[in-house]
């Protein structure tokens, strides 16, 4: 496993090499590293089965090459927003995903439902201290984005959620995590709280 937090790109490029059975990549972040590296990496390591990420604006060509090259790929932990767009992304490169967890971010309902219908094989899902947008809510009107957070799942979730093995959820106003979520707006700031706390999953696979 590696689970570099401030690597510069030469260390990337060496490790890229040095470890060609890597199995599970923890990268919360990959501001320094160009998308041609990575891509070149993920096509080295076939082995590959779990990955901790930052959410990025362009996910089709990272798990296209994920889908291409690493057959036993499994897990994967989004750390930042989870839009409908990338959602999609998911359901169509990695539909035989089985643990996913977007923990601690802005999720929109809509995107929480196509992860639900469209990954078959899906087991695990944590959804815990997300702020849930009702994308709906905010289409009909013109709301301050905390009006627009959903309090509680719905039945639509929970009847898509259903089939899981795990649905982990936090949305308790008592929480630290879901208080700090709120007020980091979805986009937390992990320096600001205890050291390694961003290492934490409720999906224990995914904890470090």
């Amino acid at each position: 496993m590696l689970k570099p937090v401030s690597w510069e790109v030469s260390d990337f490029l060496r490790y890229r090499r040095r470890c060609p059975r890597l199995r599970r990549l923890v990268l919360p972040a990959w501001n320094r590293i160009k998308k041609s590296g990575i891509c070149k990496a993920i096509r080295m390591w076939k082995d590959l089965e779990s990955l901790t990420m930052p959410s990025i604006e362009n996910p089709p060509y990272l798990m296209e090459e994920i889908s291409k090259n690493c057959n036993n790929f499994r897990e994967l932990k989004i750390m930042g927003p989870c839009h409908v767009f990338f959602a999609n992304t998911l359901v169509a490169f990695l539909p035989r995903l089985k643990i996913l967890s977007l923990r601690c971010s802005v999720l929109l309902k809509e995107a929480l439902l196509s992860i639900l219908e469209g990954l078959k094989h899906l087991e695990v899902l944590n959804i815990s201290h997300c702020l849930l947008i009702d994308s709906q809510r905010m289409n009909a009107q013109p709301l301050p984005p905390m009006k627009r957070v959903m309090k509680e799942l719905d039945e639509s979730i929970l009847k898509a959620a259903s089939r899981l093995r795990e649905f982990l959820t936090c949305m308790n106003d008592s929480c630290t995590m879901c208080e700090r979520t709120i007020n980091d707006e979805g986009l937390m700031r992990w320096y600001k709280y205890e050291e390694g706390l961003w290492k934490t999953d409720e999906a224990t696979s995914l904890a470090l």
